[in-house]
């Protein structure tokens, strides 16, 4: 039997989301380890800097240590986030998962929004909220973040069901699950304008950076930006559009020691972690 046959019939026949808790069953079955250890009290502190630490749900800390902590270049990203971290901070965190950079905003007396499409991923950041008294602190919205409000079909991924959300081209829509799609100059209406965005949105990057023109252009927030080169050009994209709209938007991408980039040296790496300053902020901060 046709290998292809195979995995079309098992699409059809199996959920989705069961299909996902099924893909690695150690890593499901740690999963739910993990919930039924924080159900009984069970948390853990993660060590974000040598006189910081956060309350963490026990499967939030290990992601977050893998990632954060762990991955030098992802360690080094959220680092220098960390510097920019004032009790004048108002971030959105744009592809927040479990909510870290928004915790670190709260930690230092800024505040935030944490904005994920995933239902589990908001009910996480609701848990980490609580552990760490941040409610007065950071909000939370579930939604995608592009260039035009309204609904996004998207593709739950990963291991976990309804866990991690992408967009997917050339998938069935039983597959896919429609999403609210909001714009960051949305959001700056409904909750104000912010000083700092990050944008992680898994190859959206374009989209999302379309959809908040207003709030780059007149007030020009920090952009912390993960730009998914590789995973744009294996769908059919063009790396080159989240960098033209930066452009047009009168930002340049600087490195995490304050150096230039230019675009042979962004394109070299699969993902490229920068801070965008527009070209009228000259100070770290501003």
């Amino acid at each position: 039997m046709p290998e292809g046959f195979v995995k079309t019939l098992i699409r059809r026949a199996v959920p989705r989301p069961l299909r996902n808790w099924l893909r690695s069953p150690s890593k499901s079955a740690e999963w739910m380890w993990d919930t039924a250890r924080f159900s009984l009290g069970v948390t853990t502190t993660l060590k974000i800097s040598p006189d910081v630490s956060l309350a963490m749900h026990p499967h939030a800390y290990k992601v977050a240590c893998k990632a954060q902590i762990a991955e030098p270049e992802e360690s080094a990203e959220f680092q220098n986030f960390l510097s920019y971290c004032n009790g004048k901070m108002f971030l959105f965190d744009i592809g927040a998962h479990y909510g870290l950079f928004s915790l670190a905003a709260a930690h230092f007396g800024g505040k935030a929004v944490a904005v994920d499409p995933s239902a589990m991923a908001i009910r996480m950041i609701a848990r980490q909220i609580t552990l760490n008294h941040a409610g007065d602190k950071i909000r939370t919205l579930q939604a995608a973040v592009s260039d035009t409000s309204g609904e996004l079909q998207m593709l739950s991924s990963g291991v976990f069901s309804e866990g991690y959300f992408k967009l997917a081209a050339g998938r069935s829509a039983s597959e896919l699950t429609k999403i609210r799609a909001v714009t960051i100059d949305e959001m700056a209406s409904e909750f104000a304008v912010p000083t700092h965005i990050k944008i992680d949105v898994e190859g959206h990057e374009a989209a999302a950076l379309r959809g908040g023109r207003e709030i780059f252009t007149r007030h020009k927030p920090i952009l912390f930006l993960e730009l998914h080169n590789q995973m744009v050009a294996a769908d059919g994209g063009d790396p080159n559009a989240a960098l033209d709209e930066l452009q047009r938007l009168g930002y340049a991408p600087f490195s995490y020691t304050g150096d230039l980039l230019d675009r042979p040296a962004i394109f070299s790496k699969p993902i490229t972690r920068l801070v965008a300053r527009h070209a009228s902020s000259s100070s770290h901060n501003s």
